[in-house]
């Protein structure tokens, strides 16, 4: 009797990128896990405290690397945004634990003049994330985000209502301060 297999055993690199970070800044007390069981759909991926066993599951949301207008640096300050469109249903009906955006910015090393992307995370939980939406406006079923992220402000937030709604500020969500939470309800 033939079975066939699926590819479990490679991350897609948004989720790479996001294991990494988890991994520098949990260090040895937490794993990082990639279930392999195709019916959990909304989790990436599966952070376990190994001393008391208690875990919370991700669901990494990647966004491509976009060069920052003109207009946009004038008036947010350093830093480079990204997008993500997603379903109402994606988010409303979410299983996993925690949402991970991942945003990557564009920085200029004036040493060697070279460009570099830097990976920083919005480390939000679903049920947060449900009630920030609640005031966000629904495009064609999805949720439009625009996020900004200005790593020397450490800052991080949302524009794309900006004219409408203002802006959503999601920085208490940004790198080590949203992973934080998320290590606190490891403990």
């Amino acid at each position: 009797m033939g079975i066939s297999y699926k590819n479990f055993w490679s991350l897609n690199p948004d989720e790479a990128v996001t294991t990494g970070i988890l991994r520098n800044y949990l260090k040895d007390e937490m794993g990082v896990f990639m279930p392999l069981d195709a019916q959990f759909k909304d989790i990436d991926l599966l952070v376990t405290n190994l001393k008391n066993k208690k875990s919370v599951t991700l669901q990494v949301k990647g966004s491509r690397a976009y060069e920052p207008k003109k207009s946009e640096t004038k008036r947010f300050g350093y830093g480079s945004a990204g997008w993500f469109y997603l379903k109402a249903e994606t988010i409303m009906q979410c299983q996993a634990d925690y949402f991970v955006f991942l945003v990557y910015v564009l920085r200029d090393d004036p040493e060697n003049g070279r460009r570099h992307t830097e990976p920083h995370i919005v480390v939000i939980s679903t049920k947060e994330l449900q009630k920030l939406c609640k005031n966000k406006t629904l495009s064609n079923g999805r949720y439009n985000f625009f996020i900004w992220i200005n790593p020397k402000e450490n800052k991080a937030f949302d524009f794309r209502e900006i004219n409408s709604k203002g802006i959503m500020d999601l920085s208490s969500y940004l790198n080590d301060k949203g992973l934080e939470k998320l290590k606190n309800q490891l403990k």
